[in-house]
């Protein structure tokens, strides 16, 4: 034994798991340990709950947006702009490069009007993104082309919303018109719905309208025109952008999926901060517990302390022996807290059970993401804490004075 431990380690351990302990002292540990292993439970679970948001939000908006988006107004520069991502951009880089391009406008049906946004895309390859829960279109659709109207892929949130049924025509208003002397007038057209889809994500499913980008182009002169990009590692979007922008003038509008998402990435990462810290106060006051046990252990052991002194233990030697005892306390709450919150965790992500409202979540259950950076984090914390935590209690046992104790017993 004195091979492996030290025998201020041995008398710690002794004073910890001796059954000749005084009960009330006794439950106050056991209460001090399942209050660290609970608080570090729920700074586990939290920051697991958080970063599985934030991984299945970026999920979702790399699949269903381009990570680069090269927007132009004037067509005549396209060849101009392919000349360039060509240079820029190596293939091997590339996964896809699509033609696309959006109007604003209002659909209205019974009176009822709702804002979407139109999008002119090549359905046949845009409904193969692994964003889609489901991307249904009419058999034989692109057979089925009326002259002045649209063929049109909605939303599930805004078949239901609206009780649109395929191959049923709505009307769509434009924000683009015409100005004359007695005022604006916007265009209208006919849209007809061949198909739906759904994403999960609310805001998609409400207010995007999918058209083939051919006959959008033989129906309506776009006001703009986009190139979107999507590439093999999304985190090489703004490094890209710079070197396209370098090279590309004042006609043409940049933007990477990165800057788009800015402020949704910093709110989670925020949230994420904060929680973090609100968890972390949370295990500091279970330490606060700890710190009592050790003081009432410490009061428990006075003669114990006083022999020690008298048979030539030195304060050093005291303050190790309590330091341990705080120490092991903290460390068996910090491990069992780690191991309930990961295999809470593991089951969760597994067997997601927690249902969330599609209406304001992208995410039908609560995901889950426990990643080692941020157990590793968590028990640094914990760690940190509860060396601050036995400092004070074993300070106390150094200064208790042997002779006083042995003097009145």
């Amino acid at each position: 034994m004195k091979k492996f431990l030290s025998w201020e380690l041995f008398v710690a351990l002794k004073y910890i798991f001796s059954p000749k302990r005084e009960r009330f002292t006794s439950i106050i540990t056991i209460i001090a340990v399942i209050g660290v292993a609970l608080s570090v439970c729920a700074l586990t679970v939290v920051n697991a709950v958080i970063t599985g948001f934030k991984e299945a939000l970026t999920e979702k908006i790399l699949s269903l947006n381009p990570h680069l988006s090269i927007t132009y107004y004037n067509p005549q520069i396209k060849p101009k702009i392919l000349e360039i991502l060509k240079t820029e951009i190596p293939f091997t880089e590339l996964i896809s490069l699509q033609e696309s391009s959006s109007l604003q406008g209002l659909i209205v049906k019974e009176g009822q009007p709702i804002g979407i946004i139109l999008k002119a895309v090549n359905l046949e390859s845009f409904k193969k993104e692994k964003g889609f829960k489901k991307f249904e279109l009419e058999l034989g659709y692109e057979k089925k082309t009326s002259e002045g109207k649209l063929l049109v892929v909605v939303g599930e949130k805004l078949k239901q919303k609206l009780g649109l049924k395929i191959g049923e025509e709505v009307n769509f208003i434009t924000v683009e018109g015409i100005y004359t002397p007695f005022g604006f007038f916007p265009k209208f057209l006919t849209l007809k719905v061949v198909g739906s889809f759904e994403t999960g994500v609310y805001d998609y499913d409400l207010s995007l309208v999918f058209v083939e980008y051919s006959s959008f182009l033989n129906k309506i002169t776009p006001l703009n025109y986009s190139l979107e990009v999507k590439l093999k590692d999304p985190f090489k979007s703004r490094l890209y952008k710079e070197k396209l922008s370098t090279h590309l003038g004042v006609q043409v509008h940049l933007l990477d999926w990165q800057e788009w998402n800015r402020n949704l990435f910093a709110a989670l990462q925020m949230e994420k901060v904060g929680l973090f810290v609100v968890l972390t106060l949370m295990v500091t006051v279970s330490l606060f517990t700890i710190l009592a046990a050790m003081i009432m252990l410490v009061n428990e052991k006075k003669v114990d302390i006083a022999i020690l002194r008298a048979l030539g233990a030195n304060f050093k030697s005291i303050l190790k022996i309590f330091f341990f005892c705080g120490f092991i306390l903290s460390f068996t709450g910090m491990i069992l807290g780690l191991l309930l919150g990961t295999i809470l965790c593991i089951f969760l992500s597994h067997y997601p059970i927690i249902k969330l409202p599609t209406e304001v979540y992208p995410v039908e259950y609560m995901p889950i993401k426990l990643k080692i950076f941020d157990l590793f984090l968590i028990s640094f914390v914990a760690v940190g804490i509860s060396v601050l935590a036995c400092l004070y209690p074993a300070k106390k046992a150094t200064q208790i004075v042997p002779a006083e104790i042995l003097r009145h017993g």
